[in-house]
């Protein structure tokens, strides 16, 4: 038997066209091929990760808003709150 490259192989497909289309597809061999494929290939993309690593950026985002807000940006950081005045009331009654 003769080993065929890939230019022999095309010029005897070219040559013996009749003799491949002898036989037609049977009735519904494109869908069930679509249906194959489909199975074997997924067509959808997850939005899982980009939705996982958004709320990872969020919660830092947020928690480092807090933190510039309570050190530098609010106004009374330098005051008495009320969780001391009411230690310090404490600590007087004991006296």
């Amino acid at each position: 038997m003769e080993k065929f490259n890939e230019d022999s192989l095309e010029k005897f497909i070219r040559e013996n066209r009749d003799k491949f289309d002898v036989l037609d597809a049977p009735e519904k061999h494109e869908e069930t091929f679509i249906f194959k494929l489909n199975a074997r290939i997924k067509h959808f993309i997850s939005i899982v990760p980009y939705l996982v690593k958004l709320a990872i950026v969020t919660i830092i985002i947020f928690i480092a808003s807090i933190i510039v807000w309570n050190n530098c940006i609010r106004k009374d950081r330098h005051e008495v709150t009320l969780k001391e005045k009411i230690v310090n009331v404490f600590s007087f009654q004991k006296r």
